[in-house]
Parts: structure tokens; C-alpha cells; sequence
């Protein structure tokens, strides 16, 4: 398996498991600290939901959270055999509002499973929040080729919606975001919705600056 030869490859731990019948991998470093990878599979097959989220939580390859399991609701929908997860950030953090402007440093090891999993993937779902929009921009500036990533496969790009700020600090350069699955206030807000394909118009609000 391709990820579990790059965490090899970068003395990182790879570990396998299951819960309620879903078979599950994960690749930490090695204090366990960060997470770089997430796999969530119920069928064998090729169909892979990739999801880019702002960074992990308590979900491992034994574990599930309520976001996991609403993108698994997610990939079935849309007749995916597996689900795989990977953040802007690899530092795990059960509250987002614990996570620091520090957390979001560029990590080339973080991006290169980003990458691979964007590759691997049939569609790529965006749901990072405002936070993690901040931190894809602030890793933009020294390493604008984080850009390409995505460019190169902005056909299978999809969010719930591509919102823009508003906060007044926002008001001279507007920010566009996507947003969390389970936005803080509002968890079911998107738990009915269907995903829709990101337009080139939304993309260049993200990524271009």
C-alpha cells in the first residue's frame, strides 16, 4: 500500500484497525502528536472520497468522530469504496479553538500524503473552515506550489458551499473559505446537503492571491 510505504519510508507509525465493521489505517509521528493520513474502508474497490480537513482530531484507525462518520455518510452517497482523510494541519487537536497559528507551518512530510491522497482520489472534498483556509493562505506565501496541488485536479474538487467572511477586518481583501462539515453552532446544518463541484470562479477566490 502506497501509504504505508511513504510512512515507512519516513520512520513514521502505520497502524491498522477496525471499528463497527470499518476497516481503518492511520499514520502518526512518532510521539503520536500529528496524523497524516486517515483511512476508513468498507468495501474493496478504487472509489475514494478524499477529504481535506483543517487538522486531526481524536479519529484513528480504531477510532471514529461524528465528522468522520458524516463524511463516510458522504463517500457512500457518492458510491465510494473508502474514505481517506488528510488536514492543512497534522496536529492533532480535539478543539479547534486550541489550535495555534503555529500548528499551521508548512510540513513537507504533511503535504506530501496531502498530495498522494488527492491523486489516489475519485473526488476530493474541501471542508476545512475559516481557520484552515487562514492556514492553506499563510502556507501559500513561502510555497506558492501548494497551488498546483490542486489546480492539477480541480475537477474532483467539491465542498458544501464556498463561503466568503464576514468579518469586518476582511472587508479591503475579502477571504473566501469552505466550510467545516459541523460548523461550530450549527452540526447539522450540512448533514442533508449534497456536495457540489467547486467552479473555477470559487477555486480562484481560494487559491489565488
Amino acid at each position: 500500500m502506497l501509504f504505508a510505504q511513504l510512512a515507512e519510508k519516513n520512520q513514521l507509525h502505520f497502524k491498522s484497525g477496525s471499528i463497527n465493521g470499518t476497516s481503518g489505517v492511520a499514520v502518526f509521528n512518532t510521539s503520536c502528536t500529528n496524523r497524516y493520513f486517515l483511512e476508513k474502508r468498507w468495501e474493496q474497490g478504487e472509489n475514494i472520497l478524499t477529504a481535506i480537513m483543517m487538522n486531526p482530531s481524536k479519529a484513528s484507525h480504531n477510532e471514529t468522530d461524528d465528522t468522520v462518520d458524516q463524511l463516510i455518510s458522504v463517500a457512500e452517497t457518492q458510491n465510494c469504496h473508502a474514505l481517506f482523510v488528510v488536514n492543512v494541519s497534522s496536529h492533532i487537536q480535539g478543539t479547534s479553538s486550541k489550535t495555534k497559528v503555529s500548528h499551521f507551518d508548512y510540513e513537507a512530510i504533511n503535504w506530501l500524503f496531502v498530495s498522494n491522497a488527492i491523486l489516489e482520489a475519485k473526488m476530493v472534498f474541501l471542508g476545512w473552515g475559516m481557520k484552515g483556509q487562514k492556514g492553506i493562505n499563510k502556507q501559500q506565501k513561502l510555497y506558492p506550489a501548494i497551488v498546483n496541488t490542486f489546480k492539477t485536479s480541480i475537477d474532483k474538487l467539491y465542498s458544501y458551499e464556498v463561503l466568503k467572511s464576514e468579518d469586518k477586518k476582511f472587508i479591503e481583501n475579502p477571504i473566501f473559505y469552505v466550510p467545516h462539515p459541523r460548523p461550530q453552532g450549527q452540526k447539522d446544518k450540512y448533514a442533508n446537503i449534497s456536495i457540489q463541484n467547486i467552479s473555477s470562479d470559487e477555486f480562484n477566490c481560494l487559491f489565488v492571491r
